[in-house]
């Protein structure tokens, strides 16, 4: 019996455990089924749903502080918090067009006598005197910092405000450069502040700066006085940086404002979760926005008329997901978690068959395709205060200009843009006033065996000083500690090297790269700038001497001939006049070699199919306010896009089913043929 009972038990255990197999099947097969109805969605479910616009961001903006944001990553959030008193169209284009956002009327400005004190003695120059009216429905957002929080009227004074935080050196605004020698008793403002910082004082801002002038009869008026015209104070009224700022929270909030902005603009923050995401919502107390009636020809039949004359936004949400890693985003974008999407060398093969031609997968799914030429240059800098490849004298000039012809920009778009990209021949991009489609800069074609002449001429022939026996050393610093940035540097290296120059790279990270670009600790780096404002002064001052570092000159050129001619060319207004000027400038910049010019950056993008009025504008960052969603399509494409694949999972069922059966059969004959042979006395 006992044995008989053990073999019992044993073959009960096994069909048991193939039931246990086959009903854990079953249930798999269930949840799957389950899942039928539900998604793979990042966000929280049914959200997608809803009017939201989901895009992403490389990294944590720096901050959210109006006065201080100048990458783009900060800059995508804060303008649409932050309006300022101008905006650009967000259709028309060659030329960009300004339009009122926050003013009442267009800005004017006359031209009239301003008495300064200079070394002492007093000097009158012809300035100008800029008059602003703003609109009188304007408020802040709702905040705890107001009383009963709820958002306060704005007036004049709040624009003046955010002009003396511009110049308060404690503030640390990246465009008091632009400013502070122009608008009158600005810089003596700025010093106060400064000795008031030094004994660590609390920032006074009712000490006197009498080029902002609030106007005693009416609170919507204000005014700025210049000790030289500067027609480009229009450009910079579109800048975040000239915003109105409640004092309100920057009291309360101090060095806490940069994560709590409190603005009057489309949007404004409900979340912030670094690392991870930024979300915006509507702000209630918005002033009036509609959509433009007007375009340029073709944007009609391309639908971007469509919502012409709807009030802003046209979403309720916008979700910026923080995403480091391009492979994740282009994911999300495939599996229709983001409305937006680049083209680079992640994605190119599978976004595109051709340049410029969408890949047939993304045809099928009604993806768009766009291309967007930036207001932009890239460019290599010389220290001009190193004493091997700065200075001004023939030697450091040819070997500058060597180095110069040595290099390959070509290459470089080619390997590290996917071909997308123009050589630069000079500073100003296409688009601007100045730019010249015909110009050949001499020493940015790729020339080999002139570049080893030059550098013979200057005393090094083949990379190597005859005095000493020395080879010539350049020190590389740069910022590439990615794969992209590593491909960059091998490839200056690579083309360096031919002349006989051993370059040497030092990899920094960012803020450390910065750092030491801001001291002048470096003798080679490359660098970028993209436009600002759609004016040529934009991109000329980055050679021009007072800016030099820690301002945007970083190459710290400074020539006397260049000065003057900049000073003369930013006062003007376009014209033929204007372009000469600015030849002359182009000519001495290039002869003195402290850059080797890049590239002006081309790019594509995706939309998704129920993404609608995107044209991209290369200085404006408040697109996102005019553009539509079709949640419902979204919603539905997400779910086709992301149907689960059942098959697998029944297969393993099956085989479970199949392998089961038999063995429940064969348990319950060994069952009965134990009952029939069991032994009357052992009953």
């Amino acid at each position: 019996m006992l044995q008989r009972h053990g073999i019992m038990q044993s073959v009960t255990l096994a069909a048991f455990r193939r039931l246990t197999a086959l009903l854990w099947g079953l249930s798999l097969l269930g949840l799957g089924l389950g899942l039928v109805g539900c998604d793979n969605s990042p966000y929280p479910p049914g959200e997608t749903g809803k009017s939201i616009l989901y895009l992403a961001l490389g990294d944590d903006p720096k901050t959210l502080d109006p006065s201080v944001a100048y990458d783009v990553a900060s800059g995508e959030v804060v303008n649409l918090i932050y309006p300022a008193y101008l905006e650009y169209d967000h259709l028309k284009r060659n030329p960009l067009q300004l339009d009122l956002d926050l003013g009442a009327t267009m800005p004017v400005y006359q031209t009239v006598p301003v008495q300064e004190m200079v070394d002492g003695k007093r000097v009158t120059r012809m300035g100008q005197l800029w008059t602003f009216h703003i609109r009188h429905d304007l408020r802040f957002q709702d905040d705890p910092c107001f009383p009963g929080g709820k958002g306060r009227p704005i007036t004049a004074a709040d624009f003046v405000f955010s002009f003396k935080r511009i110049a308060d050196p404690g503030v640390n605004c990246p465009i008091v450069n632009y400013l502070d020698d122009k608008v009158v008793g600005m810089r003596d403002f700025e010093n106060y502040q400064m000795q008031r910082e030094k004994r660590g004082l609390p920032p006074d801002y009712s000490y006197p700066l009498p080029g902002l002038q609030l106007d005693p009869h009416d609170p919507y008026t204000f005014r700025i006085l210049l000790d030289q015209p500067y027609p480009q104070l229009r450009y910079l009224m579109a800048m975040s940086f000239t915003t109105p700022i409640p004092h309100e929270a920057v009291e309360k909030y101090g060095k806490n404002f940069a994560r709590h902005p409190v603005g009057c603009g489309t949007f404004m923050l409900k979340e912030y979760v670094p690392k991870d995401r930024i979300v915006l919502v509507v702000n209630p107390n918005r002033h009036p926005e509609y959509y433009p009636s007007e375009g340029d020809p073709g944007d009609r039949a391309a639908g971007l008329l469509a919502d012409a004359g709807k009030q802003l936004p046209l979403v309720k949400e916008i979700r910026f997901s923080i995403i480091k890693e391009p492979l994740t985003a282009w994911n999300l974008f495939q599996q229709g978690y983001l409305d937006l999407s680049g083209v680079s060398q992640i994605n190119f093969q599978q976004a595109l068959s051709s340049p410029g031609q969408l890949s047939p997968e993304m045809r099928a799914r009604g993806i768009r395709l766009f291309k967007t030429t930036g207001a932009d240059v890239s460019y290599f800098i010389f220290n001009m205060d190193d004493p091997v490849y700065g200075g001004y004298t023939r030697r450091a000039k040819l070997l500058r200009h060597a180095i110069a012809l040595a290099m390959n920009q070509q290459e470089f778009i080619d390997l590290l843009s996917v071909g997308l990209g123009k050589p630069a021949q000079f500073l100003i991009p296409p688009g601007l006033f100045g730019y010249d489609p015909n110009y050949k800069n001499p020493y940015q074609q790729h020339n080999l065996e002139l570049a080893k002449k030059l550098l013979a001429e200057a005393g090094y022939p083949g990379g190597v000083d005859p005095k000493t026996g020395q080879r010539l050393v350049l020190y590389y610093d740069n910022s590439g500690v990615d794969a992209e940035g590593r491909l960059q540097t091998a490839l200056v290296i690579k083309q360096i090297q031919k002349l006989g120059i051993e370059v040497v790279p030092r990899s920094w990270r960012f803020p450390i790269f910065q750092s030491r670009v801001d001291q002048g600790q470096f003798q080679f780096i490359y660098f970028g700038w993209v436009a600002d404002y759609p004016d040529p002064e934009n991109f000329l001052l980055l050679l021009y001497g007072p800016n030099r570092r820690p301002g945007p000159n970083a190459a710290g050129y400074n020539n006397p001939a260049y000065n003057a001619l900049f000073t003369k060319m930013r006062a003007m207004e376009d014209g033929p006049e204007r372009a000469e000027i600015i030849q002359q400038m182009r000519n001495i910049a290039v002869e003195d070699g402290p850059m080797i010019y890049g590239a002006h950056s081309e790019s594509y993008g995706l939309v998704q199919p129920w993404l609608h009025n995107v044209k991209p504008n290369p200085i404006a960052l408040d697109s996102p306010k005019y553009y539509a969603v079709d949640a419902g399509e979204r919603l539905r494409l997400q779910r086709e896009w992301n149907r689960p694949n059942l098959w697998p999972l029944v297969g393993f069922v099956v085989f479970l089913t199949v392998g089961s059966l038999p063995a429940v059969q064969v348990v319950r004959q060994r069952s009965r043929r134990h009952v029939r042979v069991r032994p009357p006395e052992e009953s």
